[in-house]
């Protein structure tokens, strides 16, 4: 062959090759593992549309999606292992599974199934599942070619969630952060056979992932392991440079992006902070450059487009400089958690199963085209390959194709209907008023409350300078807010609803897409539940307030004093606070004791002494409130994995302590014990599992999917008859979130019903409220009432 015709022959192969790696994502960072693919040539001019190329049911994890070869493979559990599973990329038709491991199960907040993501490489498939497994698999059928053990091999301990790092090729090194002690924090095997090449760091893995990029001339690994970043010669494992984290700072799912320039970036703890690497006298160093509160609070990674940053702040897409990390421009628009960049658009798989495509501009955000995949979002990332967006939730998984024409454009508003409210009307009329200042300022002075209330609408107002503002509450998902619209010229934003006149809500509003205040012109607030900034609070005028919240008048009190109780069972202490009632050191009578798990959130928040000094001798009779302080990680007893041994300390260790300093009663008639959410379930297993002891449960907004209540639910239905009498409510506005999947109201539904079913003893039922303090403390009375009454 002539060298010119062997010339034409390698250009046609070289051809070949770049279009066959166009159609492969072998990382779920994409090819160059930053998320981008920059010449893929499939978005139309004008007319961009999507369509739904196929979808089908994929059991849960959070694995992220590897394409090669026309393959798509990525990680599920099927409620009974973790398997690794290919389809078909273009029909969705599955190649093969392998079973990895038992089903990692969910618990204190997770679901089931992997969290790791696979990666494809010369026909290798290579995962970590989250018991520690690491495999190379055959990406043509499955089977194993090596597999080595994190836990065994390496020293490695868990995560509390599991063992969740995606690995990476470089070369013939396959890259993991192994997270075991003595020097095999991070390791480089041969991909091929699975030997160990080299190792380096002490520190444990978290829920990190490494990268690869060239940073002071050098290609280098990237990795965060415990306080430190550091730069790794992925052939060797030489340390390049190291830099130290605070000495309080969390980079525990550090996913380190590349900006360009000798620069990269990580999430440290709320914050992305950028670094640059620089070359001197042989010597490699980091120098932190900036951290920004624009970018974070995601596992998101962001991406880098024309020397801009775009990624998420919680869920609120967001454009910001790379050299600084300055704003330049948030969008609520689509929401959502993770993002890709293909040929100069955002791929953003948003919030309620929605796949978005919007220009990437930092002119602002421009939405081309959406189409609702699912009906719920998730924490997967999407993926690009063979011309198909790749999408998955805990439930199903989809391929998106690009299409041209009217599936791209947007349906025509719908005629605006006439105001249904006098609110609305005057919203229109200083819409065209020439003297908006002043007639604003007159309806405002007009008005004898905030928010406005008129019949079964309610008129939320704010008034200040600001780019945005919203409103977040009981009216709105759990970690998202609604909108407010401004009026165009006035500095006055607004949003109505529809309540019933028996209802009330709890509410912020939230300033420029961070800053979340009570309302300025509403006095009512509550507390909150996890910080200090409290709710605004809408008491609609059919809904009853009670006054025994308030400080007593001219009635005897009672008063609480504290020991710290030892628990060998939880492994530490607490300071246990009792009330005793009025006349308590009078009488020589045993008296009923009531349990309440997150005590000082009801001595506090829910003011539970006053309660008690005001009910008790009128609609309650005298009793012995114990209030125990929650764990420092209260969410593992609270409905956790933890409330099993919770619940023990209860019965072994609080109850005989109480049964020698106090005279309570030793009839379980006489014990109660309450809780909210994951501690309400705990309530009910102590109940449940203890009748002998507690004859009372109550229990408020509980959630079915916590760890314990697949327990509680088996005791529900196990066919025992119990001596227990049960208190269970939940509000018709509870906790919910759409795209994580639960509602609390639905769960309170389910629970009573299956209550009801087994034919247990269970007052309470549906409120006409919204979740939160000022609704969980208004009900205390029907508590007291139910276990202690006055001639009991």
């Amino acid at each position: 062959m002539s060298g010119f015709f062997r010339s034409i022959a390698c250009l046609v192969l070289l051809s070949l090759c770049s279009t066959a790696a166009l159609a492969d994502w072998p990382h779920p960072r994409g090819p160059a593992f930053d998320g981008r693919l920059t010449s893929a040539d499939v978005f139309p001019a004008e007319g961009l549309g999507l369509q739904v190329a196929w979808k089908k049911p994929l059991g849960s994890g959070y694995s992220g999606i590897a394409v090669a070869q026309g393959r798509l493979v990525t990680m599920f559990s099927d409620g009974e292992s973790d398997h690794v599973v290919a389809l078909d990329l273009r029909t969705g038709r599955e190649l093969w599974r392998r079973a990895l491991d038992a089903t990692y199960r969910g618990h204190d907040g997770s679901d089931d199934g992997p969290l790791g993501s696979p990666v494809i490489d010369d026909g290798r498939v290579f995962v970590v599942a989250p018991r520690g497994k690491l495999a190379a698999l055959k990406l043509a059928d499955g089977s194993e070619v090596w597999s080595r053990s994190l836990a065994q091999d390496f020293g490695a301990e868990a995560p509390f969630y599991g063992f969740s790092t995606t690995p990476l090729v470089e070369g013939d090194v396959l890259v993991v952060q192994t997270g075991g002690p003595e020097g095999k924090s991070v390791s480089g095997l041969d991909k091929r056979s699975g030997k160990l090449l080299w190792s380096r760091g002490d520190e444990k893995v978290d829920y990190q992932s490494p990268a690869a990029m060239v940073l002071a001339g050098r290609r280098q690994i990237v990795a965060v392991a415990g306080k430190r970043v550091m730069g790794l010669d992925p052939k060797s494992g030489e340390l390049l440079w190291e830099h130290a984290l605070g000495e309080k700072e969390s980079a525990a799912a550090a996913q380190p992006t590349f900006l360009g320039d000798d620069r990269f970036l990580i999430f440290v703890g709320d914050e992305a902070v950028a670094f640059k690497i620089s070359s001197a006298s042989g010597a490699i160093t980091a120098k932190e450059l900036y951290r920004s509160r624009e970018l974070g609070n995601t596992y998101a990674a962001p991406v880098v487009h024309d020397d801009h940053l775009y990624g998420f702040r919680g869920e609120i897409l967001t454009c910001a400089r790379a050299d600084s990390g300055e704003k330049v421009w948030k969008s609520r628009e689509p929401g959502g958690r993770g993002l890709i960049l293909v040929d100069g658009r955002l791929v953003i798989f948003g919030a309620r199963g929605n796949v978005v495509v919007a220009r990437a501009t930092p002119e602002g955000y421009d939405e081309q085209a959406r189409i609702a995949s699912f009906e719920r979002s998730g924490f997967t990332w999407p993926s690009f390959a063979g011309e198909l967006i790749l999408v998955r939730n805990l439930e199903q998984i989809a391929a998106i194709g690009v299409v041209e024409g009217a599936a791209g454009a947007r349906a025509e508003a719908a005629p605006r209907a006439a105001p249904a409210h006098e609110f609305g009307k005057f919203v229109e009329k200083l819409g065209t008023s020439q003297r908006k200042a002043e007639l604003l300022d007159e309806f405002m002075r007009t008005q004898e409350s905030f928010p406005i209330v008129e019949g079964s609408f309610v008129h939320f107002v704010y008034r200040g300078e600001a780019e945005d503002v919203a409103i977040t509450g009981n009216m709105t998902d759990w970690r998202r807010a609604d909108a407010l619209q401004r009026i165009a010229g006035t500095d006055l934003y607004h949003r109505s609803y529809e309540l019933s006149p028996l209802a009330r809500w709890e509410y912020r509003f939230v300033v420029d897409y961070e800053t979340q205040l009570t309302d300025p012109l509403n006095p009512r607030t509550v507390p909150a539940r996890w910080d200090e900034t409290g709710y605004s609070e809408l008491v609609m005028p059919g809904y009853r307030v009670r006054g025994y919240l308030a400080e007593p008048e001219d009635r005897p009190r009672g008063r609480l004093e504290a020991f710290t109780l030892n628990s060998a069972i939880l492994g530490d202490e607490r300071e246990i606070k009792v009330y005793l009632p009025p006349g308590y050191d009078g009488s020589d009578a045993s008296l009923p004791v009531l349990i309440v798990n997150d005590g000082p959130g009801w001595l506090d928040k829910g003011r539970m002494a006053n309660s008690l000094d005001n009910l008790i001798g009128h609609e309650v009779g005298p009793l012995i409130a114990v209030f125990v302080p929650p764990a420092q990680r209260w969410w593992q007893e609270a409905g956790g994995g933890k409330t099993g041994d919770y619940v023990r300390m209860l019965v072994e260790e609080l109850l005989p302590q109480l049964a020698a300093r106090y005279r309570v009663t030793g009839e379980a008639s006489g014990r109660a014990v309450m809780g909210i959410g994951g501690y309400g379930l705990a309530a009910l297993y102590a109940g449940l599992a203890h009748p002998e002891l507690f004859g009372n449960a109550a229990a408020q907004s509980v959630s079915l999917r916590d760890d314990v209540a697949p327990q509680v639910l088996a005791m529900i239905g196990d066919g025992k008859r119990r001596e227990l009498d049960l208190y269970l409510d939940w509000n018709v506005w509870e906790d919910r979130n759409t795209d994580l999947g639960y509602d609390l109201r639905q769960d309170g539904l389910n629970l009573a019903t299956l209550l009801a079913k087994h034919r247990f003893n269970v007052s309470g039922g549906e409120v006409n409220d919204g979740a939160g303090w000022g609704g969980w403390r208004a009900r205390t009375h029907r508590i007291l009432e139910a276990f202690f009454p006055p001639h009991r």
